[in-house]
C-alpha cells in the first residue's frame, strides 16, 4: 500500500461560473505548422507540455509515467533528460498528465495510480532532480469522475496577477497571498478533463485548498498555459483542437476568445500545448503534443503573434 504524505485537504465553498459560448475565429498567428521532434521519439502517450525558458521545455509521458526535459536541435526538440516518475515513497506508476514549471519548482498533475488504474487519484506531485516526487497533494473538491477523465493540464498563476486583477474565492472573498502562508508565490489551476472546469488551489503545507472553480468554454479541457496576462486552455480532437483565452473580470476567470487550431495542424489528438516566453520577430514559439504520436511524431510547433 502507497502511504501518502498528504492526507488532508480544505474545499470552500464552491461557485461555477458558465460563460456562453464564443464563436471561434482564426488561429492567432501563423497557418503553417510542422512537427518538432525526431521519428519515433516518445510514443504514444506524450502529455502535458511546459517552457521553462525559451530553450528548454519540460513534457509527461502518462504511461509508463517519464519526464523528459527538451532542448533545441536545429529546427527540432531533442530530450536532454529522461527519468521514470514515482510517487514520494517510490512505488506506483503516476498517471503524469500536465507539467508546469514554476519559480517554486516542477509540478505534474496526475488522475490515477497506473498500477491500480481502475480508482481516481487526482493529485498534484512536486519533483526535483529524482525520480521520486519530493511533496505531494490529494485534490479535493472534484466531481467523482472516471478514473482516466480526471485532472488533464495544470498550470500556474503568480499572485502579482492575481491581486493585480482582483481575484476572488468562491465566497467573493477578494484573493490575499497572506491568508494562505506557506503557499509559494502563486496558485495552481488544474483543468478536469471530463467536464472542461478548472480548479484553482493554493497548495500550503499538506493542504490543496481549492478557493474556486470556473467553467473554460470547452466541453473537455486537456491542457492549461498562463502568458503572463491571460490562461489559454486546449481541448483535442473532440473539440477540433481549439483554445479558449481566459482573463480575470469581477473577480473571477471568463472566456475572452475562441480559436480555431492553425488551419496547417491536423486534427489530432492534442494533450500537450505550451507557449514560449520570449518574443522574436512579433511571433512566440508554441508547441503542441499529439498523444497517439501520429505518423511517428509527438510533437508539432507553430507561432502565435506576440500582440495575440
Amino acid at each position: 500500500m502507497r502511504i501518502k504524505a498528504i492526507g488532508v485537504f480544505t474545499v470552500l465553498t464552491l461557485g461555477l461560473t458558465v460563460t456562453p459560448a464564443q464563436a471561434a475565429t482564426t488561429w492567432p498567428g501563423d497557418s503553417a505548422t510542422k512537427t518538432a521532434d525526431g521519428t519515433s521519439v516518445f510514443g504514444k502517450n506524450l502529455s502535458g507540455l511546459s517552457f521553462e525558458s525559451a530553450n528548454v521545455v519540460w513534457a509527461v509521458k502518462n504511461s509508463p509515467s517519464t519526464l523528459y526535459r527538451l532542448v533545441p536541435s536545429g529546427s527540432t526538440w531533442k530530450v536532454d533528460q529522461k527519468r521514470s516518475l514515482n510517487f514520494a515513497d517510490g512505488q506506483g506508476d503516476p498517471d503524469a498528465e500536465g507539467v508546469v514549471s514554476t519559480p517554486d519548482g516542477l509540478f505534474v498533475a496526475v488522475e490515477r495510480d497506473n498500477d491500480d488504474g481502475d480508482v481516481s487519484r487526482p493529485m498534484i506531485l512536486k519533483y526535483g532532480s529524482g525520480s521520486n516526487a519530493v511533496a505531494e497533494w490529494d485534490l479535493g473538491g472534484m466531481p467523482d469522475v472516471d478514473p482516466n477523465d480526471g485532472p488533464e493540464g495544470i498550470s500556474w498563476v503568480p499572485d502579482s496577477y492575481l491581486t493585480a486583477n482582483g481575484f476572488k474565492d468562491s465566497s467573493g472573498k477578494t484573493y490575499n497571498p497572506a491568508d494562505y502562508p506557506g503557499h509559494g508565490s502563486g496558485l495552481f489551476l488544474v483543468g478536469l478533463e471530463a467536464t472542461g472546469e478548472v480548479y484553482v488551489y493554493a497548495l500550503q503545507g499538506g493542504e490543496a485548498k481549492l478557493l474556486r472553480k470556473f467553467a473554460s468554454g470547452q466541453a473537455q479541457v486537456m491542457d492549461l498555459e498562463f502568458d503572463g496576462s491571460k490562461l489559454w486552455t486546449i481541448c483535442d480532437n473532440n473539440c477540433s483542437g481549439r483554445t479558449t483565452t481566459l482573463a480575470i473580470s469581477s473577480g473571477n476567470f471568463k472566456v475572452t476568445a475562441t480559436y480555431n487550431r492553425p488551419s496547417g495542424l491536423s486534427n489530432v489528438n492534442l494533450e500537450g500545448f505550451a507557449i514560449s516566453p520570449t518574443c522574436s520577430a512579433g511571433k512566440k514559439v508554441v508547441l503542441w503534443s499529439d498523444d497517439d504520436n501520429t505518423s511517428s511524431h509527438a510533437l508539432r510547433s507553430g507561432s502565435l503573434n506576440c500582440t495575440a
